[in-house]
């Protein structure tokens, strides 16, 4: 089982997650992305407290055990203890974060190693992490399983977490009350109270399976409210959390009520989740070539935003995505960058990494290198002077392509930044060019 990520713009810490990756930080694994694109990944100092008492500073952090599952099992069952299991994957940058930033923390692991035998596993490792991943369904990393001692499943979660929420999926698989399998059960026995539908929901937010009855078990907790109830602070963070398919109850109610989230959230935080609806249910649309998803989309965007005529042309630009005709991709592209894009650098950027990573034809790379003109108008920095570069040389302008190459190393090198790929790129374009 070969996992890789959802999109480009899923692992570049410069673009939100927002059409193609999930929402809350964790990574799908559907759609592949080129070995020749490198990135920064996310990286922190770990900043630790100098007088603790001696017993907090000899924590190192989670005590994953170095053995087998099977050893794992024995183990919870001698100690008492509960089973944490978590996947990760050598590339995925909220793991990388989970394990500099979180899991070395004092209240973290002190949680942790005092309840659970805990075991991490590579879901790429071609043996028992990803025959683990199979037998569990596990989609996504991070990704967090909790298990009784018996090795029955109590409570899944995932995402890049603060150590805070991490700690609370912790008790949560260790409350009756809360545990995601607990409720399922409930579930299944025909418990259907608002509360407890609101609850289970809410524990599904991070069970990314094919047969996760989220978006029912929402339908069903939004049926229950009257429309006075809906528009309560309570709800309206609730349907806002929502990541569910676009013709969801509490997806449409998001699209068409957004003035009533404005006084929760930034009115700017609104208006990106409701065009991440419009954008991700776009590419989707291309994915699976539905005209009629995406004709649903349009009139969706003509009915809901003020900006209608920037959200038709993010829609086209979405659907090519979709349906990878990178032409077409980049043509849109180039022309919502010349009227409608305004400050919009990011959904060009992301363009240009898709056509470098993907575009063959010299015609569409040229439009690539228009596109990137017109970002490092609106945002000149170290990662898109190397990416106007890669694309001026995938064009056959190498001279250009150094001049842009060493403006990227400059400017990296004055503000610190990794300039490792814009040199390795300088470094081929002098060779290229003595030739």
């Amino acid at each position: 089982m070969k996992l890789q990520w959802n999109s480009l713009a899923s692992y570049n810490k410069r673009t939100p997650l927002s059409h193609t990756g999930w929402l809350d930080g964790s990574i799908r694994t559907d759609m592949p992305v080129p070995s020749k694109i490198s990135f920064n990944l996310l990286t922190a100092l770990l900043l630790f407290i100098a007088f603790r008492p001696a017993r907090a500073q000899e924590k190192t952090g989670i005590n994953f055990a170095a053995s087998s599952w099977e050893q794992v099992l024995h183990t919870a069952k001698r100690e008492g203890k509960a089973i944490f299991l978590y996947a990760s994957t050598p590339g995925c940058r909220y793991c990388r974060q989970m394990e500099k930033e979180v899991f070395p923390m004092a209240a973290v692991s002190d949680f942790y190693n005092t309840r659970f035998v805990s075991f991490q596993i590579n879901m790429e490792d071609k043996g028992e992490g990803e025959a683990l991943a199979k037998k569990y369904g596990i989609t996504s990393f991070p990704s967090y399983l909790y298990f009784d001692q018996e090795a029955e499943l109590l409570h899944q979660s995932g995402a890049g977490k603060s150590a805070e929420e991490f700690i609370e999926d912790g008790k949560n698989a260790l409350n009756p009350e809360k545990a995601l399998f607990t409720l399922k059960k409930r579930y299944d026995t025909g418990e259907r109270s608002p509360s407890f539908l609101l609850q289970y929901s809410q524990a599904l937010g991070f069970y990314r399976q094919a047969d996760s009855p989220e978006e029912k078990v929402v339908e069903e907790y939004l049926a229950t409210q009257t429309p006075p109830q809906l528009e309560s602070e309570e709800n309206l963070n609730f349907i806002f959390s929502r990541y569910l398919a676009f013709h969801s109850p509490a997806t449409q109610y998001l699209l068409q009520n957004q003035q009533k989230f404005s006084p929760l959230f930034k009115e700017e935080e609104v208006k990106r989740r409701a065009e991440r609806i419009i954008t991700r249910t776009a590419q989707a649309a291309g994915s699976e070539n539905n005209l009629v998803l995406l004709k649903d989309v349009q009139q969706a965007a003509a009915a809901n935003f003020k900006e209608a005529e920037r959200l038709a042309a993010l829609t086209m630009i979405y659907f090519y995505a979709g349906q990878q005709d990178w032409h077409r991709y980049a043509k849109e592209t180039l022309a919502y960058s010349k009227s409608k894009a305004v400050n919009d650098w990011r959904t060009l950027y992301e363009t240009g990494m898709y056509l470098n990573a993907f575009a063959k034809e010299k015609e569409t790379l040229k439009m690539g290198v228009q596109i990137m003109k017109k970002v490092l108008k609106l945002h000149r920095d170290p990662e898109n002077l190397s990416l106007y570069a890669q694309l001026l040389h995938a064009t056959g302008k190498n001279q250009s392509a150094y001049k842009a190459a060493k403006a990227a190393v400059e400017a990296a090198n004055a503000t610190g930044e990794d300039a490792r790929q814009a040199q390795a790129l300088l470094t081929e374009l002098k060779q290229t060019l003595k030739k």
